[in-house]
């Protein structure tokens, strides 16, 4: 009988090609208002090579049509579930897929994006015990990049050198086992980086390696992106997602100056949105404005990432956030602002 490398089982070992399909995958959408592109997911779901597979659709208290859409694509197809729950978040969806699946595997698919045929299929065929598998994301705002091997296999305290495939869990497979043995969910008390804290806690529970596939599985829709940077993330989520990420940091051992200067990066883009909404809050006066910049340099997740974490603006504004000083850096927003309006 014929043996195929694309084809293991759970122990990593090659099986015979007419059983490479035994393990569920279970695919998980959270859905919101998605009416507009929730079909075009749901069909590339529907045609996955990897046919063992079951699709659970999470409608987190959709007020359009997207309820509709998913029970009438459940009772066209079995292996299509819906779970319909009062409106809580992506987490809190995502969450209950993972209270539902099945499968010996999970997957993650957003509502507003679409994957391609072999999606399922390569990624469990990368999929080795103890190791996370991650592949490309096709973007049309990020330029392809070529790469001389398909799949590059890296230890795990290297996670945080590949910036752009790290963070979301739709270009991952994960062992439900590993998820429930260690409990590991969507935090709830997080609305910033939630992504990431779950693929860095997933990883911190594991003993491999990480095993990058380079072949564009997933595609992100661009056009319907979630409006989520026009929106102040609050002090106290920035510091919580400072801590989550330091905290897998050290179960990772990742503390070379690449990580570190990957997760200042990061986590400052985070306080520097609030010190920047912040600056041009029209319903807070000149003290209420230097008394939160006073309060974020206080903070610890923001005097440990700003000498790594601030890159744009001018001289003197980059100058005060690498030294600490946010109050004095408000004031430098606070001015140009003003200028602009003269």
């Amino acid at each position: 009988m014929k043996i195929t490398a694309h084809c293991r089982n759970i122990t990593g070992q090659c099986l015979p090609e007419d059983k490479c399909m035994d393990h569920k995958i279970s695919i998980i959408v959270p859905v919101y208002n998605a009416e507009k592109t929730l079909e075009r997911c749901i069909v590339s779901l529907q045609e996955q090579l990897h046919s063992n597979i079951e699709i659970i659709l999470v409608n987190d208290g959709s007020r359009d049509a997207s309820l509709e859409i998913c029970n009438r694509y459940a009772r066209e197809d079995s292996r299509i579930r819906v779970v319909d729950k009062p409106n809580g978040g992506v987490s809190s969806a995502r969450n209950a897929g993972l209270d539902a699946a099945t499968g010996e595997f999970v997957m993650f698919c957003d509502s507003d994006d679409w994957a391609e045929r072999d999606w399922c299929s390569c990624m469990y065929a990368h999929y080795v015990p103890g190791n996370l598998a991650v592949c490309e994301i096709h973007r049309e705002d990020v330029p392809s990049e070529e790469h001389a091997v398909e799949e590059e296999i890296v230890e795990r305290k290297e996670y945080l050198h590949y910036f752009m495939l790290m963070c979301p869990p739709y270009n991952k497979i994960f062992s439900r086992e590993v998820i429930e043995k260690n409990q590991i969910r969507f935090s709830g008390q997080l609305s910033l980086g939630e992504d990431f804290v779950f693929c860095l806690q997933y990883l911190s529970a594991l003993d491999g390696n990480v095993r990058f596939v380079y072949r564009k599985l997933y595609r992100y829709d661009t056009s319907n992106e979630n409006s989520l940077s026009g929106k102040i993330p609050a002090l106290e989520q920035c510091e919580a997602f400072y801590q989550a990420v330091t905290t897998a940091m050290h179960s990772l051992d990742a503390w070379d100056p690449q990580s570190v200067q990957t997760r200042d990066m990061l986590v400052f883009s985070h306080f520097e949105r609030n010190l920047r909404g912040i600056a041009t809050e029209k319903k807070m006066s000149l003290g209420q404005k230097f008394r939160h910049g006073l309060r974020l340099q206080r903070m610890e997740g923001f005097r440990n990432t700003c000498r790594n974490g601030s890159r744009w603006g001018n001289f003197a504004y980059v100058w005060l956030l690498r030294k600490g000083w946010a109050a004095a850096a408000m004031g430098i927003l606070i001015l140009r602002q003003t200028v602009k309006k003269s």
